[in-house]
């Protein structure tokens, strides 16, 4: 059999304030309600964080994104470099082939070339777009 210690008996006052310090059941769910509360914010802020990285991302690959649209990949096709005096005009009508005018084979060379203007200089070089046979 186990020995049974007394430990004395507690007084009245001793007793009112333990009770004091033993926290209500109400107290319990509010501090779990403060804190589901607190969790649902943090999700909240959580998921707009993460949807404005995303649209920061999807705005970087746009703007970084050269000439996507255009899906003719230029290999293997001969180049020229520009002399003084030398127009896009000249290099198309050099260039081209029968089968097409000399502004349509402009619009090829600037497309080629990622050029939004027909003004080049001497020292440029400048991709001449074969014919697809």
């Amino acid at each position: 059999m186990t020995e049974a210690k007394y430990l004395g008996t507690i007084s009245p006052i001793l007793a009112d304030d333990w009770m004091d310090n033993v926290p209500s059941y109400y107290s319990y769910i509010d501090f779990h309600n403060k804190r589901k509360a607190a969790k649902k914010q943090l999700k909240k802020e959580r998921r707009v964080f993460f949807t404005v990285c995303a649209l920061l991302v999807c705005l970087c690959m746009s703007y970084f994104t050269v000439n996507s649209h255009s899906s003719e990949i230029y290999v293997n096709c001969p180049s020229h470099a520009v002399v003084y005096g030398e127009t896009l005009w000249s290099i198309a009508n050099e260039y081209k082939g029968d089968s097409m005018s000399t502004g349509e084979f402009i619009y090829k060379i600037k497309k080629a070339n990622n050029l939004e203007t027909s003004s080049i200089s001497a020292g440029d070089v400048l991709v001449i777009p074969v014919e697809k046979v």
